[in-house]
């Protein structure tokens, strides 16, 4: 019964029927950002054995990332209880909670981790404090805004955990990505390669960029840019490469 929709959620099967989600009838439910930045990680760090994932919501990045990279175990840092407890579940769900342990905490606290770890992922709140478009529903606002912890201190954070063979992976939209950029260096992850990500190939501008960030001194490399979807295709309809990443996790055990 822990893994059936509780009145307040809903059971979606997504990515192709690959995945599983319990997510928030109202409240933070999922987009493009997590799987995105699951498959890039699988790209820049195949080899990874050990991860941490901060903020890790209802767990789809690292469920991703685990049914992709059968050898990697995960920690979990999420600071909504409702949302680890999620995670937890979402783990079962999709047959990988014996390699993910949920830690619930907040970045701001700089809660005691077991690292340092291969690969540290983070898809951060990406709105300003001060900023007044966030979203009204509690859940979600703590997802997209900084509520506690700022994106210098998850990029801090993410480099205290780090070694010098270490990578990490970042999914942020592209208007603000000079931030991110910005305050990935100024924690010592200056070693960094930025990807643009637009929605279609014929878009005007990307949406979001996916960042590599290693300690080391200050470098920016530019990845080959990409589109997420086909061409006057819906949405459910991704480029061929990302279509055959999501169809390799195979279907949910349950």
């Amino acid at each position: 019964m822990d893994l059936q929709p509780r009145p307040h959620e809903t059971l979606d099967c997504i990515l192709g029927g690959t995945i599983q989600l319990l997510q928030a009838r109202v409240g933070y439910r999922t987009a493009i950002d997590a799987p995105l930045l699951a498959w890039f990680a699988a790209q820049q760090a195949p080899d990874a054995l050990r991860a941490l994932d901060l903020g890790a919501g209802s767990g789809l990045v690292s469920i991703v990332l685990a049914r992709a990279l059968p050898r990697i175990m995960l920690q979990l840092l999420e600071k909504q209880t409702v949302m680890a407890d999620r995670a937890r579940r979402n783990a079962k769900l999709n047959g990988v909670a014996d390699r993910l342990a949920v830690v619930p905490g907040d970045v701001a606290a700089r809660p005691q981790l077991t690292g340092p770890f291969d690969l540290v992922l983070c898809n951060p709140p990406y709105l300003k404090s001060n900023q007044g478009n966030a979203p009204a529903n509690l859940e979600r606002r703590i997802a997209h805004q900084e509520t506690s912890a700022t994106l210098a201190q998850f990029c801090q954070f993410a480099a205290d955990q780090m070694s010098a063979s270490s990578q990490s992976c970042w999914v942020f939209p592209f208007h603000d990505a000079e931030r991110l950029l910005a305050d990935l260096a100024r924690a010592g992850l200056g070693d960094r390669a930025i990807l643009h990500v637009r929605h279609r190939p014929h878009d005007a501008k990307p949406t979001r960029v996916l960042v590599r960030a290693r300690l080391g001194l200050p470098g920016l490399a530019t990845l080959p840019a990409r589109a997420i979807h086909l061409q006057d295709q819906p949405d459910r309809v991704f480029q061929p490469d990302l279509a055959d990443f999501f169809a390799r996790l195979g279907a949910p055990p349950h």
